[in-house]
């Protein structure tokens, strides 16, 4: 008879502990399921996973960066490089012309998480 004559306060609690219990199973499926990842596997599933893989064989690879079929190849060292090599615009710039662009590129990325925390505090 008790729980027909049940106040608000009382199901406020409830669903606080209902609450608390899903966060709690959650957090130790979540744990379970982590550290089963990292489980050893047993003769039985080791077996099972063998026969049920594809069969791979390992290839050496042989190339190199300007490489070809010549004979006469040599590898491209940095002595042997030529002097007229692929460069970026911003390779042939100076440090001091590269700094606003970094700049930039860090203002870019850290302004978004500004802008929540003031909108974060502003909603306070």
């Amino acid at each position: 008879s008790s729980l027909l004559r049940s106040s608000p306060s009382n199901i406020y609690i409830n669903s606080t502990t209902m609450n608390r219990l899903t966060y709690i199973f959650v957090f130790l499926a979540t744990v379970l399921i982590s550290t089963n990842a990292f489980a050893p596997s047993t003769p039985l599933t080791a077996a099972a996973s063998r026969t049920t893989s594809a069969v791979t064989t390992k290839t050496a690879v042989n190339m190199a960066f300007g490489g070809g079929e010549d004979d006469n190849f040599t590898p491209l060292t940095r002595e042997n490089e030529p002097d007229e090599y692929f460069s970026s615009k911003m390779d042939e710039m100076s440090d001091a012309d590269k700094i606003p662009i970094a700049l930039g590129g860090l203002a870019f990325v850290t302004l978004p998480f500004i802008a929540g925390l003031i909108a974060l505090y502003a909603s306070k």
